[in-house]
């Protein structure tokens, strides 16, 4: 009898993983040939970082695929630089993860941040924010709620997450430390030339050329590498030297405005009332928007009796600071070098530099600012006095009790407080006395304010949502027009003359619950992206709008479109304050011409915009970025015969 034997046990079937957790599994096997996955994150890894930063700055996991295609030279020199570092790193450490995780937290926080920085209020990063980051706090209280990452946001973290984790995990060998540091030594030089004049340099000017802003970068060269070339046309503009005849110029121009002055008499010299309002424009302008009542009764009737128009910003959706400061100085935020803006300077630059307050300083005026809001931001508190203001006044420094509505200090109570420092001021000489109100500040959200606006909006395919959102940007500005009321029925009962100027600082950055602009939605930008706007929508964009009023004069001024660039100078023409030789040149050969610039936009003095100026204003456009260059940064060389030229 055959003996008993027994069959092998069949071993039991592993259990089936889920899809992500086998995907995973096999993300993280080793590699069957270790030397060709290395080659391979070498080559596609600064691609991977590339895509996933788009996926921030773009909002879509598709979008980048295409942008990469059409976009190679970009793509191209994002690789080299992205690869300088990481083979660099590879090369002296000879693994893959530290090599990576540097350049790719660097430049995914990069993404993240332009983002955010977009969405709060319309513009990515650029390389003067570096200059304001001790206020980043400040920056972001502004709008709290919206720092909330995105879906497409977190998802392109975690495609960059995935990306260093598959390297940390696969990674079976490295090579021999004789050909990692010479790999090492060969890349450091890559990346060392990267900050030098050259090739990669040239490369990164030639991507940047002729590019408005940071969002026009960031559309033709990516949100990170569009830092880049915004600090290589830095660079690049740097290394020009000034025309000797424009040295000599802003020498003769600046040692002026150090000068003493001689005091208007007291019957001479209107006191001067200048409000900067915060986002204020004429809502009702906006085509598709349409209101029972108008929210805007105080403006549309005096501008009905004074002087109005489009008031040309340097800025849209933020940067009040550089909007003052070139008012204040008749420089162009646009011809400064990239990273600089107009309350970053040197300090040497404010205590020489001609301006509209130091003028009316010199002509006897007592100069006050007063801001309702901290004096945290654009560096006023050492900013205003360097350029000529002798009393700052901000929140805290109230002589009235102020009023909060909404999340800042009512433009009513800010009216109150400018007429209170009129009251307290000196009547023996005339007044300047100038305001920036902050109540409609972003961000612009339903529920901003306790009550509804009164003003309701309607709109067709606007849901209610919306229309919320649209309310509390209508109880802003019908708050600054009550504060316009309160000002002129003030200022139509003094004994003084008084001539009122009330302007909008810019328009206001306000996206609806899809995160696309008001304006697009209205049609008044075909898309969100500057980059695919005609210089008449360019020009929109850009505009708010202003009123000048008086109780003395008989006939106004006609209407007509005015800039931050120049309105300063034409108050001054407007009161009859002597102009000094910097502004008078201004006027005898730059304001004939011109009215603002802004990238490649070229507005004329009849407040026509085109992005192809005639020679003729080409070259008072040359002239006048040549003079501010030897004005805010070269060294004062010229002799006094080119002074005579």
């Amino acid at each position: 009898m055959a003996p008993f034997t027994t069959l092998p046990a069949s071993e039991p079937e592993a259990p089936s993983l889920p899809w992500w957790k086998a995907l995973w599994a096999r993300l993280c096997a080793k590699p069957a040939h270790p030397r060709l996955f290395v080659l391979l994150s070498l080559l596609l890894g600064p691609l991977v970082t590339l895509y996933a930063t788009q996926v921030v700055w773009l909002q879509s996991l598709w979008k980048p695929f295409p942008w990469m295609v059409l976009h190679l030279p970009a793509v191209g020199l994002f690789w080299l630089l992205f690869s300088s570092v990481s083979l660099t790193l590879y090369g002296f450490i000879r693994r893959l993860f530290p090599a990576f995780i540097p350049e790719v937290g660097l430049f995914m926080g990069v993404a993240v941040s332009s983002r955010y920085k977009f969405d709060i209020n319309g513009m990515p990063i650029q390389l003067s924010d570096f200059t304001l980051i001790e206020n980043l706090g400040e920056v972001t209280s502004f709008a709290a709620k919206q720092l909330i990452p995105p879906v497409m946001t977190v998802l392109g973290v975690v495609v960059a997450a995935i990306l260093t984790e598959t390297l940390r995990r696969k990674e079976t060998w490295k090579p021999g430390w004789k050909p990692g540091l010479v790999l090492g030594l060969v890349s450091g030089a890559v990346c060392a030339c990267a900050f030098f004049p050259g090739p990669l340099q040239s490369a990164a000017v030639a991507l940047d050329q002729d590019c408005m802003d940071q969002i026009e970068r960031s559309e033709r060269s990516g949100v990170v590498l569009g830092l880049y070339t915004a600090w290589a046309q830095r660079q690049a503009e740097a290394r020009g030297e000034s025309d000797g005849y424009y040295l000599g110029l802003a020498q003769r121009f600046r040692e002026e405005s150090r000068a003493p002055g001689e005091a208007l008499p007291l019957d001479q010299a209107p006191d001067i009332v200048f409000v900067t309002s915060e986002s204020f424009f004429d809502i009702t302008r906006l085509s598709g928007l349409y209101f029972a009542d108008d929210p805007l009764p105080t403006y549309h009737a005096l501008a009905e009796q004074g002087t109005s128009g489009a008031f040309l910003s340097n800025n849209y959706g933020g940067g009040t600071g550089n909007v003052e400061m070139e008012m204040f100085t008749a420089l162009s935020k646009n011809f400064l070098l990239e990273g600089d803006s107009l309350c970053t300077l040197d300090s040497a630059f404010y205590r020489d530099v001609p301006s509209t307050v130091r003028t009316l300083k010199k002509a006897g005026y007592q100069t006050i600012s007063v801001h309702s809001y901290t004096d945290e931001l654009y560096g006023r508190r050492s900013n205003y006095p360097a350029i000529g203001f002798d009393q700052l006044v901000f929140q805290d420094d109230f002589l009235t009790q102020p009023v909060i509505d909404g999340a800042y200090i009512s433009d009513v109570s800010f009216a109150q407080e400018l007429i209170a420092r009129y009251e307290a001021r000196d009547p023996s000489a005339p007044c300047f006395l100038y305001g920036m109100s902050m109540e409609n500040h972003q961000a612009y959200e339903a529920g901003k304010y306790d009550t509804p606006s009164g003003y309701p909006a309607a709109c067709a395919g606007m849901s209610q949502e919306d229309l919320a959102i649209v309310d509390a940007l209508v109880h802003g500005l019908h708050g600054a027009d009550e504060s316009l009321k309160l000002l002129t029925d003030y200022f139509s009962q003094v004994d003084r003359p008084v001539l009122l100027v009330f302007v909008g600082d810019h328009l206001p950055s306000i996206n609806l619950n899809d995160g696309v602009s008001l304006y697009t939605h209205l049609r008044c930008s075909p898309t969100d992206n500057a980059a695919d706007w005609d210089a008449e929508t360019l020009k929109e964009i850009l505009s708010t709008n202003y009123l000048i009023w008086s109780n003395y004069e008989t006939e106004p001024a006609p209407d007509r479109d005015e800039s931050c660039t120049f309105l300063g100078l034409h108050v001054l023409e407007r009161a009859g304050v002597p102009l000094g030789s910097y502004f008078t040149w201004l006027s005898q050969n730059i304001t004939p011409s011109m009215l603002q610039v802004r990238g490649r936009l070229f507005v004329d003095q009849e407040g026509a915009p085109s992005y192809s100026p005639t020679p003729q204003q080409r070259q008072v456009q040359e002239a006048y970025a040549a003079l501010e260059k030897a004005m805010v940064y070269d060294s004062f060389t010229a002799v006094d015969a080119e002074l005579e030229e």
